[in-house]
């Protein structure tokens, strides 16, 4: 499959892994995070990575949440993964730091995935984001005018800590690929 060659590369030209890694793999379920946590898990024996699935409910979208959850710990599950799922008040944190819904999301993700990668000892956390999500971040960013550092986007690497192994594989790959091997993911409706 072209996808998973393509992604093979990407991890080494970014010098994204090193064998014996633990990885966090963040997964919420959707096509991306789905996909990277299998593609990571296939090269897991191969590289030596230990992986640990981490899903984060923000305690927003109620029972289709819920749902998302429990995908996620089957998912893993199925391969033979340890999986840690939690559920966070985004809204709180919203209102407590008065921050928009999405910048608030974003900081007690990162901050959950930060707290699992020390608690298992991890190296990395593997991040879904593809290469349609890199080219809505430039055009956000040079939208909001952020300059010659918004044109760059998202960095495949960010502080030797967080990969992004799909940053170069579009979303279209991403979905052709899980329907070649059959593999189920959940959608959210407010994405």
């Amino acid at each position: 499959m072209i996808a998973l060659g393509k992604i093979k590369k990407t991890i080494q030209k970014y010098r994204m892994l090193e064998p014996g890694d633990g990885v966090v793999v963040g997964v919420s379920g959707g096509p991306d995070s789905v996909m990277l946590c299998h593609v990571l898990n296939r090269l897991r024996d191969r590289c030596g990575l230990t992986l640990t699935v981490a899903h984060l409910n923000h305690g927003i979208r109620g029972a289709e949440a819920a749902r998302d959850s429990r995908f996620v710990e089957r998912f893993a599950r199925g391969m033979g993964l340890p999986c840690v799922v939690q559920e966070q008040d985004v809204l709180a944190y919203c209102r407590e730091r008065s921050r928009s819904l999405q910048e608030a999301a974003r900081e007690v993700r990162y901050r959950f995935l930060e707290d699992i990668r020390g608690k298992v000892g991890a190296a990395k956390i593997a991040l879904g984001h593809n290469a349609d999500d890199q080219a809505e971040t430039v055009m956000l960013w040079l939208l909001r005018g952020a300059g010659l550092k918004g044109l760059g986007g998202m960095p495949p690497v960010r502080n030797g800590i967080i990969i992004r192994p799909l940053i170069e594989t579009t979303r279209e790959e991403i979905e052709t690929y899980l329907r070649a091997k059959g593999i189920a993911f959940v959608t959210d409706s407010s994405n």
